[in-house]
């Protein structure tokens, strides 16, 4: 039975391995139904046309190597499949990997593991791709930062991340010298009766203390055009 190291390497080399491969006569069928493929504990199912973006891939669903098939009657691939699901993605749609969350941030193992998958399915332009970190373009963030008194209430889109840090602030407030509340920290309705109370007296006024919120907004914004494979 022939290993899919010798199989890679008949493929790199143009190879022929007369103990594994199939009859060119015999090849038809293979191409009408889906490729079951077994990566590591994980089943897919995928078509030819879709499988031909990589050359590995596209060599085992030819049906040249009918001998290496499992009893089950798919192929085994030893890689992460977390990994393959990416790969299988940009195979069917054309469009590139994206690892992100709003709190975490690009998930750079994830992109390496895809990478190594794609360098052994030889996968060229997304491991290519991978290689020089092009969905590092891919993700803008903006910030945002807002002082605001009181108690902090905001809706933001889900894109958007908000982080509240709250503190206080100083503030003097004007006295009334009559005492009247609707006058508190407002003197201009105070009248002749407040200014004749007031007398030669300083204007009083108090220190108060005023919870206020810092207000960070992080949005993302992702430009799914460089997604897409040129």
């Amino acid at each position: 039975m022939a290993t899919f190291e010798g199989l890679s390497q008949a493929i790199l080399e143009g190879e022929k391995s007369p103990g594994s491969r199939v009859p060119e006569q015999n090849l038809s069928f293979t191409a009408a139904g889906p490729i079951a493929l077994q990566v590591g504990e994980q089943r897919f199912l995928a078509t030819h046309d879709t499988l031909s973006g990589s050359s590995y891939l596209k060599s085992i669903s030819s049906g040249r190597w009918e001998n290496s098939k499992q009893a089950d009657g798919s192929y085994f691939i030893d890689i992460d499949p977390d990994a393959f699901k990416h790969i299988l993605r940009y195979l069917r749609h054309n469009i590139y990997p994206l690892c992100y969350d709003n709190v975490r941030g690009h998930d750079y193992a994830m992109y390496e593991n895809i990478r190594s998958a794609a360098e052994y399915l030889m996968v060229e332009k997304l491991m290519e791709w991978l290689s020089k970190r092009k969905y590092l373009d891919a993700v803008t963030t903006e910030y945002q930062l807002q002082i605001e008194e009181g108690l902090a209430s905001r809706t933001t889109s889900s894109n958007a991340v908000l982080k509240f840090h709250h503190t206080y602030k100083t503030k003097k407030c004007y006295v009334c010298p009559r005492n009247i509340p609707c006058h508190y920290d407002n003197p201009q309705k105070c009248g002749k009766d407040c200014r004749r109370a007031q007398g030669d007296e300083e204007v009083q006024y108090e220190d108060i203390q005023i919870p206020s919120v810092l207000v960070l907004t992080k949005t993302v914004l992702v430009n799914s055009e460089l997604l897409r494979e040129e």
